[in-house]
């Protein structure tokens, strides 16, 4: 090998629309190559240049500093690609500074640099024009030579011996011509010529995959024939000798490659934290003033403590406060302080603050938390550890609706150019990657559609996860030619970026603009700006992040408190930091396990735990939130604390000196600040040396865990402590660390708990409504919300355009209003319209609204849905009569003012108030209750004035031994007709199929088991959403029983079969009773019969006769064979439509 070779132009996944290589495997590549050193140049962005450079650094690989930009000259009508590598430091921020004026640059739809800009932040950067869109290539290949010697001049000018050129060999068209005319240009004007590769892909083969992700992010298809095809199979990651023998003859295009990597040395590493500067009063500094101000606050808190507690916390204030300006943290605990009282100020919900910085007293006293560490045994060092200086970091939760208020706040502080949110990256998760590849190949919705069906909607599920987990889509992946083709090559795109998105709460604040740390990313459909480093990249480079969480459950406790406190007079406000946390009607609230919506406390195996451990004191929600979760539930330390909170197993210390430790949590270790305190009484450890003992316990790294183990063996002995027993207690330590939890955050987070059980407990209208109002654009939530409203006696009202808001909000009969805002489709400016309207006038019909509103604002869509859910029944005659005055009402609004409607002649335009609105409508039949109540649905996303299978109630009877509500300890087998509400595929223990399934029919909802070969059977109609017949045994659900405190049972499904499957089968006989129907003699009844199709007498099945009564007898009579009929569902419908729906006996 003559010459070695770098790779300078590198797009990785984060180049989004281009690009299939992850940072690994670039550097893999490198290292499988021997390429000494490499530049990741993404298209105007440095999403992955942190990680780039931690990986190549800790392989040996010279990481180079770059991006891929486009330029735009002021003569231009369209931008050009500009390669551009930092040399040093200061380049590295002068090309941040670059691809961040890009992004704020809203001249154009894209990220666009103007040279002149370009000019005034060259120094320390290469430039290399030459690449396939850039400025030189598109003047060379189309033969204007003078004008790309001109453009090299104005290149050279500014840049001088930063600027090269580069040749490409990829097999893209103009490739080989643009060499030819490049390289007498560049010995005339004697700059230097680079050989790149235009890197987007580990290897050849990749090539199709990349195709199907460009395909995917342009939303084009890979057989598109008008598809622009920008890509080759060369551009994959050569080594040095293949780069060598692509320009054979040209060995300075490749060592010149070295030459300009030895120029660029860029380090991203830094020690250091940059915090903004808080303003502070002119006579003190930084540490002086959260001294001063936070003394003064908690005088306030200890004015009526005795001594001994008093001087337990002034000294306690002093040992943070001494620790915090050593750490030189005084100025971040003075900024979180600011934003949050500026919160508490201006009416955004603050919450009671979370994770270990609710350890912290200085915290405390500045009202950043509101839990007393002291008090509660939180630990200080559990936050900030002086032995192991790290930046602090304190998670704030605000109310969703008004957190970005306080971002607008800081921002304008501390200016906006130093505020960002910071970025994340979308990756193509498995049911997703499954539908992009399927349109990418072409292939109809449907197909894409069915597959990622097929994979289980759950958190981190990945294509190998699902097909152990979902056994028909593991089979139709082997099996099904179609969906294997797609999923194997789904599999190669899985986790890859797709797009940028914005981390929920991340805030970063730099000391000046966020550019000189880190390039800016400017969303343009949204205006976001946010850092292109993601949350673990913003740190290591040393800006400090602040987390402005968005907590649904603050909004709740927000409304129902304002809602509550609108009842009452000033004297009696609710209060919520001021409730008693021992309040029996609470934990008896708690104990009963009726904990939906109280925040961390509603899931099916929380209300479990909690009706086991039945607490009866706050510290018991903290455990409860500690114990909750995977490690702790599989090691069965929840089951040891119940037992020994109920006597049932003896409560027990690791040491006698142990017991003021655990005594709380009856000797089990539930949180990691035991395990301190632990290592402090029995070891002698400080509070510092013990943080890190728990760290090195939760990492388990041999090597840290044996030498900790020599340092409590020797402190044990030095309290008199024998080593074996020091030994035993060590490895009893070190099994609840694994486990341990942190005690700061879940006890603040047991306040909110508490605080929502309480609302429960005492104001349940005001906080059940409250609950609803946040949960407007979940459809399943509220139908679940409203369902305990129901089991709490709490009535909710329909939907009402005369009475109801865009929320969910409680009337003076202490009955919730049905929130206009969870109608699908309905305008939210139409519904404020409507409710500013409702201020000054009332409706008395939907001619009035529609004279009264601004139909126009909400469109057909929103009448449709408001007619839909029933919101117009309270001004209209009937459902079916506001559903069908839709048309009429938009004809109202195209044609303007009433007046001019008049004019027109249309239904409401002619109507005098004297008159009848709904004359046009009195002969319209009523739809029928099933279509009424699947209008419903769509409106809602649920079933709320009634149930689809009691709509078909009488048609049923034949097919169902019973309904759920009938079933007792006495029903061993039943046949059933219900609503499949949801349908789960998991693998028994012999790894065969089993299928959960939950299901209703409007008297009842119960669970179902269906075995695999019953499966087999019935997976074709086995969907969400389809009512049919479940046959198999019955028995008791003991889980369900227990959870909701009656008798609960569930089904052994044998048989699945359609409604019209079964009904043939059973129905051989239909009755009509003419006295009952709307028909006046046989005669009408003949009639009739006459208007049916002939088509539907063919293939009878069922037997149609006629009831005739008079006054002396009454005869059935059996109208002949030819008047046989198949007894499906819709046939029966129909008959009920023609001779009225009780004429039909069954």
């Amino acid at each position: 090998m003559k010459n070695s070779f770098s790779h300078l132009r590198v797009s990785s996944e984060f180049s989004i629309t281009q690009g299939l290589l992850t940072i690994n495997q670039i550097i893999d590549s490198a290292v499988k190559h021997n390429i000494p050193s490499v530049a990741l140049t993404d298209k105007s962005n440095m999403f992955g240049l942190v990680k780039f450079f931690n990986k190549c650094e800790a392989a040996g690989i010279k990481p180079i500093s770059g991006s891929s930009i486009r330029v735009a000259f002021e003569e231009d009508d369209q931008s050009h690609e500009l390669l551009c590598l930092a040399k040093t430091n200061q380049g590295h921020k002068n090309l941040m500074r670059i691809i961040s004026l890009a992004h704020n640059n809203y001249n154009f739809q894209t990220p666009i640099i103007d040279f002149a800009s370009l000019t005034q932040l060259k120094d320390d950067i290469v430039v290399i024009s030459g690449g396939k869109d850039s400025h030189i290539f598109n003047l060379l290949k189309r033969n204007k030579t003078e004008d790309a010697e001109k453009r090299i001049d104005q290149f050279l000018k500014a840049f001088d011996n930063d600027f090269v050129l580069e040749v490409q060999r990829t097999n893209r068209l103009d490739e080989n011509e643009y060499f030819a005319n490049l390289l007498p240009l560049s010995s005339k004007k004697g700059i230097p010529l680079i050989a790149t590769n235009d890197v987007l892909f580990s290897e050849e083969e990749d090539f199709d995959i990349h195709e199907t992700k460009v395909c995917i992010n342009t939303g084009k298809t890979l057989n598109d024939p008008n598809r622009e095809k920008l890509f080759s199979k060369e551009q994959y990651f050569k080594s040095s000798a293949e780069m060598e023998d692509l320009f054979d003859g040209f060995d300075e295009l490749i060592s010149n490659t070295i030459e300009i990597s030895k120029k660029c040395n860029v380090s991203i590493h830094t020690k250091n934290y940059f915090l903004p500067e808080y303003p502070v009063p002119k006579e003190h500094d930084f540490d002086s003033f959260l001294v001063d101000l936070s003394s003064k606050r908690l005088d306030v808190y200890i004015n009526k403590f005795d001594d001994t507690k008093t001087t337990i916390y002034l000294d306690r204030l002093k040992y943070e406060l001494d620790q915090i300006k050593t750490m030189g943290f005084s100025s971040y605990f003075l900024i979180v302080y600011d934003f949050i009282q500026w919160s508490k100020d201006n009416d955004v919900p603050v919450g009671p603050g979370r994770g270990s910085g609710a350890g912290s007293l200085v915290a405390f006293a500045l009202g950043i938390t509101t839990l007393d560490p002291l008090e509660h045994g939180l630990l200080f060092e559990r936050f900030l550890n002086p032995e192991r200086i790290s930046m602090p970091d304190f998670d704030i939760d605000f109310c969703m609706e008004k957190r970005d208020k306080v971002i607008d706040y800081v921002s304008n502080k501390y200016g906006s150019d130093a505020v960002s949110q910071i970025a994340t990256f979308g990756t193509m998760a498995a049911r997703a990657v499954v539908r992009d590849v399927a349109r990418a190949l072409g292939k109809p919705y449907a197909v894409g559609d069915r597959i990622s069906k097929m994979i289980p909607f759950a958190p981190g599920m990945t294509l190998d996860r699902a097909k152990e987990e979902q056994p028909i889509f593991a089979q139709a992946s082997k099996n099904d030619p179609e969906v294997k083709e797609i999923v194997e090559l789904a599999y190669k795109l899985e986790g890859i970026a797709r797009n940028v998105g914005k981390h929920a709460g991340g805030v970063v604040i730099a000391p000046g603009s966020i550019s000189d740390f880190c390039p800016i990313y400017n969303d343009r459909q949204s205006s976001s700006v946010m850092t292109q480093y993601d949350k673990d990249d913003v740190e290591k480079i040393g800006l400090v992040k602040f987390d402005f969480l968005g907590l649904r459950t603050l909004t709740v406790i927000d409304r129902a408190v304002k809602s509550i406190n609108a009842t009452k007079n000033d004297k009696d406000l609710l209060d919520l930091d001021k409730i008693p946390l021992n309040d029996p009607k609470v934990f008896e609230l708690l104990s009963s396990g009726k904990t939906m919506a109280v925040f961390q406390l509603e899931s099916t195996g929380m209300r479990a735990l909690i009706k086991s451990l039945k607490p009866t004191k706050f510290e018991e929600i903290t455990a409860l939130l500690a114990l909750y979760r995977p490690g702790p539930l599989n090691s069965g330390m929840h089951t040891t604390f119940v037992d020994r909170k109920h006597g049932k197993s003896p409560v027990v210390y690791p040491h006698e000196l142990l017991e003021p430790v655990l005594s709380e949590t009856y000797g089990v270790i539930v949180y990691q600040e035991q395990v301190m305190e632990a290592a402090r009484v029995l070891a002698g450890y400080s509070m510092g040396e013990a943080d890190i003992l728990r760290r090195v316990m939760g990492k388990k790294k041999i090597e840290e865990m044996e030498e900790q183990r020599e340092i409590f063996i020797k402190g044990c002995e030095e309290k008199s402590i024998p080593k074996n027993k020091a030994e035993k207690i060590f490895e009893l330590i070190e099994q609840f660390a694994e486990y341990g939890f942190n005690k700061s955050h879940s006890a603040a987070y047991a306040v909110i708990s508490y605080q929502t059980a309480y609302l429960k407990t005492y104001y349940p209208e005001h906080f059940m409504s409250a609950v609803l109002s946040t949960e407007l654009g979940n459809t399943d939530k509220i139908h679940a919300l409203i369902q305990e409203c129901k089991r709490m006696g709490i009535n909710v009202l329909n939907p009402n355009i005369l009475s109801s808001d865009k929320r969910f909000l409680l009337n003076d009969s202490q009955d919730i209003e049905y929130g206009l805002g969870a109608i699908k489709g309905v305008a939210d400016s139409f519904i404020k319209h409507v409710c500013q309207k409702r201020k000054t006038d009332v409706f008395k019909d939907l001619w009035d609204f529609s004279n009264k509103t601004d139909i126009k604002l909400g469109g057909k869509k929103s009448l449709e849905a408001l007619s839909q859910s029933g919101a117009f029944d309270s001004i209209a005659p009937s459902r079916t009569i506001a559903i069908a005055c839709v048309e009429d009402m938009l004809k109202g609004s195209a044609n303007g003012s009433s007046a001019e409607v008049a004019q027109n002649g249309d239904l409401f335009a002619t109507i005098n108030h004297e008159f009848d609105p709904y004359e046009k409508y009195k002969n319209t039949s009523d739809m029928p209750l099933s279509e009424l109540l699947a209008l419903e649905k769509k409106s809602l996303g649920y079933y709320l004035s009634g149930h689809p299978v009691n709509a078909i109630e009488g048609s049923i009877k034949p097919i169902r031994s019973k309904k759920i509500s009938d079933i007792s300890h006495d029903t061993k087998r039943a046949s059933l007709v219900c609503l499949i509400n949801s349908v789960r595929q998991i693998k028994d223990r012999k790894g065969k199929p089993l299928t959960f399934i939950n299901f209703d029919d409007g008297t009842g909802v119960m669970d179902g088991v269906v075995a695999g070969e019953t499966l087999e059977d019935c997976h074709n109609i086995l969907k969400e959403g389809q009512i049919l017949v479940l046959k198999g045994a019955v028995e008791i659900d003991d889980f369900r029983s227990k959870d909701l405190g009656d008798s609960m049972y569930r089904m052994r499904v044998k048989e699945v079969h359609t409604l019209d499957s079964e009904l043939p089968k059973k129905v051989l006989k239909i009755i009509v009773n003419i006295e009952k129907s709307e028909l006046l003699s046989l005669d009408k009844f003949s009639e009739k019969l006459d208007e049916i199709d002939a088509n539907f007498w063919k293939e009878g099945v069922c037997q149609l006769h006629i009831r005739v009564s008079t006054d002396e007898s009454e005869a059935i009579i059996n109208i002949g064979d030819n008047f046989k009929f198949l007894p499906t569902l819709s046939n029966i419908s129909y008959l009920k439509e023609l001779f009225g729906s009780e004429a039909l006996e069954i």
